[in-house]
């Protein structure tokens, strides 16, 4: 599990009842979030999953393999009670970086590295927080 390029684990997303929604990942220990919206405590999540991914790259603590739905589903205790729904989380750890090649015009090359340029940014950080940025806007 070290150098995988993504992992998936389930989410369970609870209703509490203060109207808001609390999550959990039944893989992790402890990792538990809440939002306003199932969506929000959705985000939340993913985002929280995201940095103890980092966090366990950094200090080089193993991934725990995921669960099956049907071996996830065992794990959730009755006593938090009943789920409202359970959706897949793929999370990305971070590896080390990577050298890719990119054919394009040169003269869009230009344009791309001058408004980097002018944000005080390489044209690889411009182009790949740019690219994350469409892909969250566009998920």
């Amino acid at each position: 599990m070290k150098n995988a390029k993504s992992l998936t684990y389930y989410l369970a997303v609870y209703p509490d009842e203060t109207g808001l929604f609390w999550t959990k990942f039944a893989d992790f220990d402890c990792l538990v979030d809440q939002g306003k919206t199932v969506e929000d405590a959705i985000a939340q999540s993913t985002a929280f999953l995201d940095s103890v991914a980092e966090y366990m790259v950094e200090h080089n603590k193993p991934f725990p393999a995921p669960s099956s739905i049907m071996d996830f589903k065992k794990k959730l205790d009755p006593a938090d009670g009943e789920v409202l729904c359970i959706v897949p989380v793929t999370v990305y750890p971070p590896a080390k970086t990577e050298r890719i090649n990119i054919t394009g015009k040169g003269d869009v090359f230009a344009r791309i590295d001058d408004f980097a340029k002018r944000r005080h940014l390489t044209r690889s950080d411009l182009m790949i927080t740019s690219t994350l940025e469409y892909i969250k806007a566009n998920s």
